[in-house]
């Protein structure tokens, strides 16, 4: 299947346009002006609700690192994330693909990626980019023949420098409390670390008893981990420039058990109560809800409040990462990109967990700091994908046209500098079933079981279904998604999504097509 991108199409329509022309290279220059390239720092968290946050969300969470970002850099409002659970969302940002690319929509269907796909990591490393990947991986790295490999080898062989990799903190539980998985995993880079400084039992208790709050110190909590870990290899890296760094936090996924001082904030502080509890009397269609579930407003203020607690752990550890990029002089010169694979419910519509396309989930956070070089402190309202990250550090790192034109999105550039002209009109989000296209302002629901839009500019909190009194938009959005499937392959079928073995199947056809033409 071959991959056609916006910025491909743009480059067809510049060639003949002067204006347009002058514009794309005034970004270019821009970029030639600075005496090196910048580094390039991705923090992604994992499950962060962008209401969750300090200045950009509702205010009631303490980030203050986050702010700090935000206002010396872009937020984009109007982002979504293509894939709602951690596999789809993750494996498509690293490909360029999307989830129906890849071949699945939720995480128990991810299989490894083919041998040969395109990936961000071998084009930054190809544009000359010292690369390094720290943290969760809910990446399936292509076999490349060998029957079994770390995620840390796998990710080495697609292209990155430095690797360590482990799971989640809830995937990481379930495998010690099951004998025949801890066997398979026994020497996870995170549990060999619990071991050399000695406080691998106090973790297992922590797992087998459930403990709301972790035993572990910051430094040994899993993101304390990883960021430390990042940290070292920035330092020992400092000189090895340009650099490009992806580091992958397991919070505010839950268990929601930071440590005890993070808690300790939010102990008298009012939450404020989801702004839905419902669905405003509306009928929703199945497939939107398959992959949540009911919570009631009293179970939510508990989740909610811990939940919080586990986002100011996250902003902490933004923090560490701003500071040792002070330390080592390399802050003016990095562009940080801050986003969430996805979100999640935490009572908002009544609901609990992600995997459906509301607002809630879609809304990845996505800040990009660099006031070297791109706005301060601007709140940018188009629509964007989540995907475009890839194309826009392509841009940056001055990347093949051949590596630029592979990903899907278009580059975010005209929307950092303010120079040239940024096309995309709709951004998606998929699920099995249902698909969701937004415009800057209408969010419509396509489902084999009827259709939902909403006016965000009116119902912010998805309330008011408008779409039976706006035939002429249904229309239009409805265009919009038949399009992008033209243009990028059709949907998983339904059908087979029922059936693992049948999904197997069908990722292997799919691959088999990526793989002649990428």
């Amino acid at each position: 299947m071959k991959q056609t991108s916006l910025l491909s199409i743009t480059g067809v329509l510049l060639a003949v346009n002067t204006v347009h022309a002058v514009e794309k290279n005034e970004n270019k220059n821009l970029l030639k002006k600075i005496n090196k390239r910048p580094n390039i720092v991705i923090i992604e968290a994992d499950d962060l609700m962008y209401r969750f946050t300090g200045k950009l969300g509702e205010g009631f969470i303490e980030s203050p690192n986050l702010d700090y970002l935000a206002t010396n850099g872009v937020y984009f409002s109007n982002a979504v994330c293509q894939g709602v659970m951690c596999g789809p969302s993750r494996n498509s940002l690293i490909t360029g693909l999307y989830p129906h690319n890849i071949g699945f929509y939720r995480n128990g269907q991810m299989g490894p990626l083919p041998d040969g796909v395109w990936n961000i990591g071998a084009a930054m490393k190809q544009s000359g980019y010292n690369t390094a990947w720290v943290g969760k991986c809910h990446i399936h790295p292509p076999k490349n023949g060998k029957r079994r490999q770390s995620s840390s080898d796998g990710l080495k062989a697609m292209g990155f420098n430095y690797a360590i990799a482990s799971l989640g903190r809830a995937m990481l539980a379930s495998i010690i409390r099951n004998d025949k998985k801890f066997n398979k995993y026994k020497n996870d880079v995170y549990f060999e670390y619990l071991k050399k400084k000695g406080v691998f039992e106090t973790y297992v208790n922590d797992c087998k008893t459930s403990k709301s709050v972790t035993s572990l110190s910051e430094d040994d909590y899993l993101d304390g981990f990883y960021t430390n870990t990042a940290n070292k290899w920035i330092e020992n890296n400092k000189e090895k420039i340009p650099f490009f760094l992806w580091l992958n936090f397991s919070c505010p996924h839950g268990p929601h058990d930071a440590p005890q001082k993070y808690h300790d904030i939010y102990k008298d502080k009012k939450i404020p109560a989801p702004k839905s509890i419902d669905f405003g009397g509306v009928q929703i269609p199945d497939p939107l809800l398959v992959d949540s579930k009911h919570c009631t407003v009293e179970r939510s203020k508990a989740l909610r409040k811990a939940y919080a607690a586990n986002c100011t752990f996250v902003d902490a550890m933004v923090g560490k990462v701003i500071n040792q990029l002070k330390k080592d002089n390399l802050i003016e010169n990095t562009i940080i990109i801050f986003f969430s694979d996805h979100g999640i419910f935490m009572g908002n519509h009544g609901r609990i967990h992600k995997g459906t396309v509301f607002n809630e989930i879609t809304s990845p956070s996505l800040l990009i700091y660099y006031p070297k070089e791109f706005k301060k402190g601007f709140i940018e309202k188009k629509p964007v994908e989540l995907l475009s990250v890839l194309k826009t550090m392509l841009d940056v790192a001055n990347a093949s046209e051949k590596d630029k034109n592979t990903p899907y999105g278009e580059s975010l550039m005209p929307l950092l500098t303010g120079k040239g002209e940024y096309k995309t009109k709709y951004v998606f989000a998929e699920i099995a079933g249902a698909q969701m296209c937004f415009d800057g302002r209408y969010r419509y629901y396509r489902t084999q079981n009827g259709v939902l839009l909403y006016d965000i500019q009116e119902d912010e909190f998805e309330m008011k279904n408008i779409a039976p009194k706006n035939p002429e938009i249904i229309e239009r959005m409805n265009k919009a998604v038949n399009d992008w499937f033209k243009r990028t392959g059709d949907p998983l079928p339904v059908n087979y999504l029922r059936n693992n073995d049948n999904i197997k199947n069908f990722k292997r056809k799919i691959y088999f097509n990526q793989k002649d033409t990428i």
